[in-house]
């Protein structure tokens, strides 16, 4: 990108900062087609997509004092939209009526048996290696993984630090994936 662009950003920037509206207007009169496009490209729903970009521009509205830090602008709004978009998806999925995963092998007919045995054998597997983790690394994996809190969430359910979340869900994706290595999955 050249310079020129760099500094028509960063005094759009400015302006926006001061709380000018219309140069805020003029920045999602920029990005919005094709941030719009992108995100139609990962949720296909139009309303959503819109949802979406309405509210990353509101949230950059609210936090305008901050945007002097922006590096690259067009970077950090496809960031922001990936964000966002990973978030519509955790709302969905929080929403939606959890799918059984020990019956989802059963469901499609059209799948060979050898397929779905070992579909059902690897299920088993990784079932009986969450199972089998420590106590309170088990925990924080299923608050994480089946009822799909954020890190911050589970540290404060159980009152121990985000790291050390961390450094549980990453134990036992470690374990899983040791159980797992010789089979196709994806951790």
């Amino acid at each position: 990108m050249n310079d020129s662009r760099l500094t028509g950003f960063r005094l759009l920037l400015e302006r926006i900062v001061e709380g000018d509206e219309r140069a805020f207007s003029l920045l999602y009169d920029l990005f919005s087609d094709d941030l719009t496009k992108h995100i139609l490209s990962k949720v296909s729903d139009a309303q959503v997509a819109e949802d979406i970009l309405h509210d990353l521009f509101l949230s950059l509205w609210r936090n305008r004092h901050n945007m002097l830090d922006i590096e690259s602008l067009p970077a950090y709004l496809y960031s922001s939209c990936r964000y966002l978009i990973l978030a519509h998806y955790r709302t969905e999925l929080k929403r939606a009526n959890p799918m059984d995963l020990e019956h989802l092998d059963i469901l499609d007919e059209t799948v060979p048996l050898e397929e779905r045995l070992h579909y059902r054998y690897i299920i088993d597997i990784v079932s009986n290696e969450i199972e089998n983790l420590p106590d309170k690394c088990r925990e924080v994996f299923k608050l994480s993984r089946s009822e799909f809190l954020s890190n911050k969430e589970i540290a404060q359910q159980l009152d121990i630090s985000e790291s050390t979340v961390e450094k549980h869900i990453n134990k036992a994706i470690r374990r899983l994936r040791d159980v797992t290595k010789n089979f196709l999955l994806f951790f």
